[in-house]
């Protein structure tokens, strides 16, 4: 008999671009997202032209629209209470009654920016808790209404800066090229929110739907830029999209269920005298779903490495092995940070939690209040949140993840992992 040269036998054929049905369908799923947040950012960007709707007493009583001047403390010295020159623009000694008790605090402050730069003026301090302990040399911030000075804050910029260069080259130190990319990620992230988010919540937009927009927009824009292009980032992607509006949801009947109104916080009482066309309710609503996604981005970028990871230590696990071993983490992930959610907007309301200590109410009076109650549930959504994008994210990053190479697993791994 002949001899016949042996058929080499057929590779699988792999989809035309490589990707799996899983791949295309995450692609999809996240174009169609990008596409809607597109949408949005271009249907709700807030128009310049229209002024926001603020009320008169908003300009007339409240002390962050006054004017301002910048001034250095010169001299401080002990001196009588009450001088008629407190506040007072002067160019020589201020004036005082020089038989009466020297009991207050007189700083002199050079004036070096404002209608009155090159000028005096006088500062009086009682002693009293709350009030600044200005020193010589201190740069500080004042208020001005007509030619009268009053101390607002003190000037911040040189100290500030020195901290956030401290952070930024620590980031870079120790997170190398990836750290100065989650620098320009938070960039990106402040500009969305100054840019976008506060302009059309003080014309009056929807603040959920600025809300979910704007955290959409953020996720798009800085999950690729800071942890690169890959399925591991597009799982990531996917997972937080999916948990963010569960947690927008949740959110709502929240609110909803328990008749929060949002006016146990001062400054939300503020809003409704400034800006009565802002629904404070959604307000709440649209900071507990901003408040959710960076716990959220942190847990779903943890999920899709871990799987990542245990695929290149294993390639031929299948999904539900590698779903099965990242969710051992990921019950890790979800014990640790429902410690960091409660911490945090404790932290937070630590003042406000004091004051209702003090009270004597009973117990259950103070946790069921409305500012203790919208902590509480601002957790709880959160935690909620949190615990649907554990394995949403690791069930998308099972079944999409590939080897960094982009490579097809070898047969003789695929044959030596089913003997053993």
């Amino acid at each position: 008999m002949g001899r016949h040269a042996a058929v080499p036998a057929k590779e699988p054929k792999e989809p035309r671009n490589g990707w799996s049905l899983a791949q295309r369908l995450l692609a999809l799923g996240l174009l169609i997202g990008a596409i809607a947040t597109a949408v949005g950012l271009v249907a709700q960007w807030p128009d310049k032209s229209q002024q926001p709707a603020i009320s008169d007493a908003f300009r007339s009583t409240s002390s962050l629209t006054g004017e301002l001047a910048d001034g250095t403390v010169v001299l401080e010295n002990k001196g009588v209470c009450n001088s008629p020159s407190i506040g007072q623009v002067f160019t020589t000694a201020p004036v005082e009654n020089a038989f009466a008790a020297k009991d207050c605090q007189h700083i002199i402050v050079d004036l070096t920016s404002g209608p009155d730069s090159g000028k005096r003026t006088l500062l009086e301090m009682h002693n009293v808790p709350g009030e600044p302990n200005l020193q010589v040399g201190d740069k500080i911030r004042l208020s001005v209404t007509g030619h009268t000075y009053a101390f607002q804050d003190y000037q911040r910029n040189m100290s500030l800066w020195l901290w956030l260069g401290a952070t930024v080259v620590l980031l870079i130190v120790v997170g190398a090229w990836r750290g100065a990319r989650s620098i320009v990620g938070l960039a990106v992230t402040m500009a969305v929110i100054l840019l976008f988010l506060l302009p059309a919540l003080a014309r009056g937009g929807s603040p959920v739907m600025l809300a979910v927009t704007c955290g959409a927009a953020v996720l798009y824009l800085v999950l690729f830029l800071v942890h690169g292009v890959g399925w591991k980032t597009a799982a990531a992607l996917g997972g937080t999209l999916l948990a963010l509006g569960l947690a927008a949801v949740l959110s709502h009947f929240a609110i909803t269920t328990t008749h929060l109104r949002g006016l146990g916080n001062e400054a939300n009482l503020q809003v409704l005298v400034y800006l009565p066309q802002l629904n404070i309710t959604g307000l709440l609503l649209a900071g507990m779903i901003v408040g959710s996604l960076g716990v959220l981005n942190d847990v779903t970028i943890a999920q899709a490495s871990t799987v990542s990871e245990l695929h290149e230590l294993e390639p031929a696990a299948g999904p539900w092995r590698l779903f099965a071993g990242a969710m051992r983490v990921g019950r890790d992930h979800i014990a640790s940070m429902m410690y960091t959610l409660v911490l945090s907007y404790t932290g937070v309301a630590l003042p406000t939690l004091l004051l209702l200590s003090l009270s004597g109410r009973p117990i259950e009076q103070i946790l069921t209040s409305d500012v203790m109650a919208t902590e509480i549930l601002r957790s709880a959504t959160g935690a909620l949140g949190l615990v649907a994008a554990v394995p949403l994210t690791t069930a998308i990053a099972a079944v999409t993840v590939r080897s960094r190479q982009g490579n097809p697993v070898p047969a003789e791994i695929v044959e030596k992992h089913r003997r053993g």
